[in-house]
């Protein structure tokens, strides 16, 4: 998903959105990773933080872009996610004889954001084409009005939030539009050192209303909080001085390649933990984590050679390797 800003006649990348989209793919792949925590399980955590934060990169993306009739625009979002799919299911049977139905890769049944991004770009469009996104606001006052409406009419306890089920996409929609939000506005938000203070409390806020209300209504709060650490992660990845590292040919790169597979480590980790580099605990984390980001690297590469087969212009080999412009 592209993640650029547009001047007056010149295009300037967002490396706030960058450094976010890499922070996500770690606690991702971190929340995923229980196999690999010997006795220390409860550390395999991070995985709602990691998908508010993909959600809300994609959201604030969205608003960026010109807009164009609602089949086109469609298109160019599914364009930018079935080509992933697809190469992890080439990858993982030529490699792991895993075999899913068409209808598994089609509809992402094993994988519950793939459902749900699509819709939400069908939600995301008009909200995008009314008043040009102005009403957005609004639309996300309105929609956590129906969450919590929906929470003590069907749910009312904490389950429903991060465990899984329907209810979990009607709240990271919330996420995903707040992103937009920021998105069109976003060079009104500006780094300033009492950002990391109130990131840092997010998270924690976050975390102690999690665990406090996994039975009761707090949950909501912690989900309000989780909208904290959504926004002032991204303010902070603005902060200069990670502006001015990105700027380094290496480290820029490494961050770059990290942002660009979101999609493509949630699709390949599983294939990737292993209890069997255990007895190297901690130092097996990193390492696992590295050969997973390897693995998508792969994925994200055949992604976009499937993708830009299927288009008349020629083959952009910079981009398919992932090389930063």
């Amino acid at each position: 998903m592209e993640n650029n800003l547009l001047g007056n006649n010149a295009v300037v990348r967002n490396v706030g959105i960058d450094w976010l989209k890499a922070i996500a793919v770690f606690f991702v792949m971190n929340s995923h990773m229980h196999i690999c925590y010997p006795k220390y399980g409860f550390l395999a955590t991070g995985g709602a933080i990691g998908d508010a934060l993909f959600f809300f990169a994609s959201g604030f993306t969205l608003f960026l872009g010109r807009t164009m009739r609602f089949d086109n625009w469609y298109k160019r979002r599914i364009n930018r996610i079935y080509p992933s799919i697809f190469a992890t299911a080439i990858i993982t049977w030529a490699i792991w004889k895993n075999v899913d139905s068409i209808g598994d890769i089609l509809l992402g049944k094993r994988y519950w954001f793939i459902g749900c991004i699509l819709i939400y770009y069908i939600l995301l469009y008009p909200i995008k084409v009314i008043k040009e996104g102005l009403l957005a606001p609004y639309f996300l006052g309105l929609g956590g009005a129906i969450c919590v409406l929906i929470y003590f009419a069907f749910f009312n306890n904490g389950v429903a939030f991060y465990s899984g089920g329907l209810f979990r996409c009607f709240a990271y929609f919330l996420i995903m539009l707040q992103g937009a939000i920021m998105g069109k506005y976003a060079d009104k938000y500006k780094f300033r050192w009492w950002h990391v203070v109130m990131l840092l409390t997010s998270i924690v806020a976050f975390y102690l209303l999690f665990y406090v209300g996994q039975e009761n209504a707090l949950i909501l709060l912690s989900f309000i909080a989780l909208f904290g650490v959504t926004r002032y992660c991204y303010v902070c990845c603005c902060a200069p001085m990670l502006q001015k590292l990105y700027k380094n040919k290496w480290l820029g790169q490494i961050v770059y390649i990290v942002s660009q597979l979101c999609l493509d480590v949630y699709l390949i980790q599983k294939f990737i933990f292993t209890d069997s580099l255990n007895w190297l605990f901690p130092l097996n984390v990193p390492i696992i984590m590295l050969l997973v980001i390897f693995a998508a690297y792969l994925v994200k590469m055949l992604a976009e050679f499937i993708s830009q087969s299927f288009k008349s212009e020629s083959y952009e080999w910079r981009k398919m390797l992932l090389v930063k412009r």
